[in-house]
């Protein structure tokens, strides 16, 4: 089965700092960890959630990209710092604007800081893809290159 990155040019350039923000392999999409950071490096928001909504335009840009959506997310796993503020101040709101049921897997985990002192949220979901979806997957060399 193929290995594809995939690097949508609406999110920061990951491959200049030596990551990709998703690989499909073996028929599943995984993500790396999206914040709420533009595709300037620029942080958007300063409150949980205004952070949240923005993590998660970031994760439906790369579902997208793959024609998928957050209706395939199996497994959610959310590092935030101050959880016991955060989670029930405003994350848990944006959450449940964002999925339906049947909800997803949700891991939560807390945090004194991320890799930047200004985020306040950080996100990875993993979505199982059937054979077809891995089959309707056409890379362009760029966006979504095959490795």
């Amino acid at each position: 089965m193929s290995r594809y990155t995939i690097n949508p040019p609406q999110l920061k350039n990951a491959r200049e700092i030596g990551y990709n923000h998703a690989i499909v392999e073996d028929g599943t999409f995984f993500m790396a960890g999206q914040v709420a950071m533009d595709e300037n490096s620029n942080i958007v928001g300063e409150d949980i959630e205004t952070q949240a909504r923005k993590v998660y335009e970031n994760v439906e840009i790369l579902l997208e990209t793959i024609g998928k959506t957050l209706a395939n997310v199996a497994k959610v796993t959310t590092h935030i710092v101050d959880p016991q503020t955060h989670y029930y101040d405003g994350y848990k709101d944006v959450y449940w604007e964002t999925f339906d049921e049947p909800y997803p897997c949700h891991t939560v985990l807390g945090h004194d800081q991320l890799a930047n002192e200004d985020y306040l949220i950080e996100v990875e979901v993993e979505a199982p893809l059937t054979e077809q979806d891995v089959d309707d997957i056409t890379p362009d060399g760029e966006i979504i290159r095959e490795v």
